[in-house]
């Protein structure tokens, strides 16, 4: 058996640090104590938290009007200057973060070694997943007109409902504000890759609009070869991208805002072979699209009390293609998904008393899948529904303590098979002594239903899967004031995890069963300070995982993993920012062999040089400035020393 002795010590080590952190920040804190004089006065005057439909659950900046669990908020500026592609780009630096490229081009996100399928993944409160496999492409996301990127790690709110396991990330696309605005981008990098797209917004009155339009295209990319290290184009890796998103706004009265919101994302894409398999796939996503639309809003019924409520629509229409040899001339199969989600979800925030804050929540919604394997085959169709009651109660004491207590009912009405529920619970406490430091100590319970894939498939499918399990406790802490130094310690047990297998039983098919158990435990730390022409952020997540049932480690998972955001203003209007990703090995599994393979460690350096003059800015964009070659799943290696070209210009600003 596999000795814990090792993790032990570390996390005894974080605890350490976790108290002279606590410690240095109290110290810290205490030499303006003059200041903190006025904080009655102030709480007499507090800030006012803005509300917005798009958001599930407001939080403040102040560490006293943060969760009992660790968010980080991402703004347009931190999102802006890295120039991303998409949301994989605009995502990975942030804490507990790490993005993982692999079979079907995908772009894999793990939150504390948490993946897609485990994660919620909203844009403007609404869920954004294929229905059929229950996950996510980060690619599929533009990271163009984003406002904000809310990332909620740890016992999260019950307000949210199942499959919040791994936690939760809330895209917030931009809203309009009392000044027209309109920005036009453009971009060119290696291989004819091309980025073309402009944003707009304009308030009228009590009307209000704003929208942003998107293309992109790409003759596909380089790799460096890994032994002699010549440049090579990469097979099958040309893509076409069109994204638009336009958001509608009515104000009837000071207290209600009504929203309609309407995106498109158009794509078809190739998907590289694996370089190290005997019988390697030759795929390409012919078509690729998702057509969203949602209506709802909000009504302020007193200055604390509020309620939101939301109808949406989400359409998946993909074709993929399957070809025998590497230049895609003789096809296969075709194999085409006509998928869909709708629902309606409506949240309240009522204030009890002064020191007592009810949040409920209520949603239903149903996964629709149409799938024919070929053109000609039968089409195959399922559906599911999810329901989701959650209550959750915040009780303020002594001025600086706050009580939380949750719980949801989450339930599941199979197409096949007996419908299955669980009851969540979240238990926090918050302690902030000072109004810059925050203290929290919370648990939660956290459930995910299967994939309709898992469960109905004809050739690997399960009706009788049960929910995986995962509960979550969570020690944090955040101080800000001149710094930013926050961290967690976290405890994370799973149980019933969902995986194929070969049974004799079953003639050695793969067939998925509640077979897994796991562990991840581990600590975060974020520092972030601003000099005068100078700013760093620098992350470092710690991760003890073990897969209990086959007593080895998690795979494509790292032990150790570092980012850092390093700018620099040597002169006025210039700006050079370098962003860097340092992972320690993980592990592969052989399917065929069940040999456990070792991922090697990998450090990936990016940079972007702008320079802004008036109401435009160029910019110069260098990733994987080594040129290393990189994988974090076996056979797919990382793009290789990408130069990108582009400019911003806002013609109307805000």
């Amino acid at each position: 058996m596999r000795t814990y002795l090792s993790s032990f010590k570390l996390i005894l080590f974080f605890m350490f640090l976790f108290s002279l952190s606590a410690s240095f920040c109290l110290v810290h804190a205490q030499e303006q104590k003059s200041q903190e004089k006025k904080k009655k006065e102030e709480k007499k005057k507090e800030e006012k938290i803005p509300v917005i439909t798009e958001e599930i659950l407001v939080i403040g900046e102040a560490p006293k009007d943060r969760p009992v669990s660790s968010v980080t908020v991402l703004d347009e500026t931190q999102i802006e200057r890295v120039k991303p592609l998409d949301l994989s780009e605009a995502i990975r630096y942030a804490p507990g973060v790490s993005v993982t490229f692999g079979d079907k081009s995908v772009y894999t996100l793990k939150l504390r070694g948490v993946d897609s399928r485990r994660i919620a993944l909203l844009v403007d409160g609404v869920p954004v997943y294929e229905p059929y496999y229950s996950t996510f492409d980060l690619k599929t996301v533009s990271s163009d007109g984003i406002d904000s990127l809310k990332l909620t790690r740890g016992p999260s709110s019950v307000l949210y409902g199942p499959n919040t396991l791994g936690g939760i990330v809330n895209v917030i696309t931009q809203r309009p504000t009392g000044n027209p605005t309109l920005s036009l981008h453009a971009s060119y990098g290696e291989l004819n890759t091309r980025n073309f797209g402009l944003r707009s917004g304009f308030q009228l009155d009590r009307w209000a609009f704003s929208g942003s339009l998107q293309y992109q295209d790409s003759d596909g990319y380089t790799i460096p070869d890994e032994w002699s290290g010549e440049r090579l184009k990469r097979t099958n890796t040309d893509y076409q991208r069109v994204n638009l998103n336009g958001k509608f706004y009515f104000n009837p009265s000071n207290n209600t805002e009504i929203l309609l919101n309407a995106g498109i994302h158009l794509s078809d894409y190739g998907m590289p072979p694996d370089t190290v398999a005997s019988r390697p796939r030759y795929w390409r996503f012919k078509k690729w699209n998702r057509y969203s639309f949602n209506a709802g809003g909000y009504t302020a019924l007193s200055e604390k009390s509020i309620i939101r409520y939301r109808a949406f629509y989400v359409q998946h229409d993909n074709v993929l293609n399957m070809f025998t040899d590497p230049e895609l001339t003789q096809m296969r199969f075709e194999s085409t998904h006509d998928n869909s989600i709708y629902g309606l979800f409506g949240l309240a925030d009522i204030s009890m008393l002064r020191s007592n804050q009810l949040k409920f929540s209520l949603s239903f919604q149903r996964d629709i899948a149409r799938t024919q394997d070929d053109v000609g085959d039968p089409w195959n169709k399922y559906d599911q529904g999810t329901f989701s009651l959650g209550l959750e109660d915040h009780f303020t004491f002594a001025d600086n303590w706050v009580l939380v207590a949750g719980l949801s009912l989450d339930y599941l009405d199979k197409f096949t098979g007996e419908n299955t529920s669980r009851l969540n619970p979240l238990v926090g406490i918050k302690y902030t002594p000072l109004r810059q430091l925050d203290l929290h100590f919370s648990f939660s319970q956290k459930s995910r239903f299967p994939s309709m894939r898992s469960m109905y498939s004809d050739s690997s499918g399960n009706p009788d899967l049960l929910s995986e399990i995962g509960t979550i406790w969570e020690l944090g802490f955040a101080y800000n004031e001149h710094f930013l130094l926050s961290g967690a310690v976290f405890l994370t047990r799973f149980k019933d995890l969902i995986d194929s297998v070969r049974l004799p039983e079953y003639d050695f098919e793969r067939i998925y069963f509640n077979i897994g158990k796991a562990r991840i435990d581990g600590f975060e730390l974020q520092l972030q300070k601003v000099f005068p022409n100078v700013g760093l952020t620098l992350n470092y997540t710690f991760l003890d995982h073990w897969n209990e049932s086959d007593d080895q480690p998690l795979t494509v998972l790292s032990k150790h993993n570092l980012n850092f955001d390093f700018q620099v203003f040597p002169i006025s209007n210039f700006r050079l920012t370098l962003l860097g990703l340092l992972a320690s090995s993980s592990s592969w599994l052989d399917i065929d062999t069940s040999e456990l393979l070792e991922i090697p460690s990998y450090f990936n350096l990016d940079a972007v040089a702008a320079y802004r003059w008036k109401n435009v800015e160029l910019f110069l964009k260098v990733t994987n400035i080594f040129d290393k070659f990189i994988y974090t799943e076996l056979g797919f290696p990382w793009r290789g020393r990408y130069f990108e070209l582009g400019f911003r210009a806002d013609v109307l600003n805000r």
